[in-house]
């Protein structure tokens, strides 16, 4: 019985042992399997971390290649330039190909040099004003461009001063008529010096111009007015008032520094009417197809204490213009409204263009005189042509002078015609000339005739030139007619 219990006692002991083994064997693997999930999640975390990061870097290299793929297409182009390039280059001469080169790096330096000058930095450095855009100032603001050679402008452009020197040094021999007691004359002179001051005031529409002159060796006021060309108006109408040239024959109204030859024509210097006091209104209507001058002057000629002997215009008798001239083909480069017509054909007019006009004066004067109690009236008409480095311009004048004590009335005419052309484009041309003047239709052996031939060679253009000529005039008398050889030579500079 004792045995039986002992056993049952030894039973349940191993029992129990056994299942507190069991038990702690499974807490053990219970934790074992809590920190092999826990591991298996960190692993898992961590992958995709590295999975993002992967995914990030492919994307970069993605974006980074599609820019070497750019940027390997566009040394392509360039490669295939460069090709072209060389292929044409080496098809032409060795020393076209430089002066090309050299050519183009000029005009890359001159770009870089004039945005430099365009950026804010070199304006406040050099303190000039400059515009912000960059393009040329000189005479920008000038009845004639060629006139300045140095400009100056506020940054918004509504004021402007421009500058120019103009001079001509002449050598001049004539060869007198023997028979009429004349010796020949050698003279060196300066036959024109003109300062030029010129730019806008108060806005970009109203402009001033001043100019002085030394041509005898006195100081002078040779021009000095100011003139409104409203934005809107694209030149189609303008008004002048001052002291200026009178817009009646066209040539007087050419620069002196834009002649085909060296002086105007007999028949011009005769039938112009010089400068004066008065105002203008002019335009070029019609895209450029129309010129028109209507102005009203004083009339009394630029130093009118030599007429009457008074300085006013006591006599009230104004001086009235009216002008108008037809572009058939369109406004020509050469031309200018403010400054006159350009006897030369320096822009080398590739398509034709022509000119046909009339001009109507009262009260004119005579000799840049008014003629006291007198009626006078001169009308004139011209023509002109330019293509391609050739001109011709003619113009015909006719005068009436009418006293008014019912005295005999004077009737005068005459004209010019002459042509040029560029034998070298742009640099040498040939001139030549034929006018006539008849003071007094009503007299005999009177009239004056002038035949002239000269060249002319452009080193910078009109800013720089040389003229040469050689004149021939005759003037009638009731014998022998009276005649004089001319000859010469004329250095011209613009600066």
């Amino acid at each position: 019985m004792r045995n039986r219990w002992f056993q049952c006692g030894v039973s349940l002991a191993m029992v129990f042992c056994v299942l507190c083994f069991t038990g702690k064997a499974q807490d053990t693997i219970a934790q074992e399997i809590v920190q092999d999930r826990d591991a298996f999640k960190s692993e898992t975390d961590e992958l995709k971390s590295q999975l993002k990061r992967m995914e990030e870097a492919f994307l970069v290299q993605q974006k980074m290649m599609k820019q070497m793929e750019t940027l390997a297409l566009s040394q392509q182009e360039q490669i295939k330039e460069l090709k072209i390039r060389v292929e044409s280059m080496s098809e032409k001469p060795v020393t076209v190909a430089k002066e090309e080169i050299k050519e183009e790096v000029k005009q890359e330096v001159k770009q870089e040099v004039g945005n430099y000058l365009a950026s804010d930095e070199a304006r406040e450095k050099l303190g000039l004003g400059l515009p912000g855009k960059y393009e040329p100032v000189n005479g920008y603001y000038l009845p004639d461009r060629e006139k300045a050679s140095i400009g100056f402008q506020t940054r918004d452009g509504n004021y402007s001063l421009n500058i120019g020197f103009r001079t001509q040094m002449r050598f001049t021999y004539k060869d007198k008529d023997e028979d009429f007691d004349e010796g020949d004359i050698t003279d060196i002179d300066l036959r024109r010096a003109r300062v030029c001051f010129a730019g806008n005031i108060y806005s970009k529409d109203l402009f001033y111009n001043v100019e002085l002159d030394a041509d005898s060796f006195e100081a002078n006021l040779r021009d000095y007015f100011i003139w409104w060309t409203p934005a809107a108006a694209e030149e189609a109408f303008s008004v002048k008032a001052g002291y200026f040239k009178v817009p009646a024959n066209r040539q007087w109204n050419s620069s002196g520094f834009k002649l085909l030859l060296m002086d105007r024509s007999i028949a011009s210097d005769n039938f112009k009417q010089d400068r004066d006091y008065g105002v203008d209104l002019y335009g070029k209507p019609f895209d450029g197809h129309m010129e028109y001058h209507a102005a009203v002057f004083r009339g009394a000629g630029q130093n009118p204490s030599k007429a009457f002997g008074r300085d006013e215009n006591t006599d009230n008798e104004l001086m009235y213009v009216l002008a108008a001239r037809y572009y058939p083909f369109g406004w020509c480069d050469a031309n200018n409204l403010a400054s006159g017509w350009n006897e030369t054909d320096m822009k080398y007019e590739e398509n034709f263009k022509a000119v046909i006009g009339a001009s109507f004066v009262y009260n004119a004067k005579e000799n840049d005189k008014k003629l006291e109690d007198t009626d006078s009236a001169i009308g004139n008409v011209d023509l002109g042509v330019r293509y391609r480095g050739f001109t011709w311009d003619s113009e015909y004048y006719i005068r009436e002078n009418d006293p008014e004590d019912d005295g005999d009335s004077v009737t005068s005419d005459g004209l010019y015609t002459q042509a040029g052309y560029f034998v070298l484009p742009k640099k040498l041309e040939l001139a030549a000339r034929y006018s006539m003047l008849d003071p007094n239709e009503d007299v005999r052996d009177d009239v004056q005739t002038e035949y002239t031939v000269g060249v002319n060679y452009y080193i910078r253009g009109n800013r720089q030139k040389v003229q040469t000529d050689v004149g021939h005039f005759v003037t009638e008398t009731t014998g022998e007619d009276k005649d004089e050889n001319r000859i010469r030579l004329q250095y011209q500079m613009i600066f």
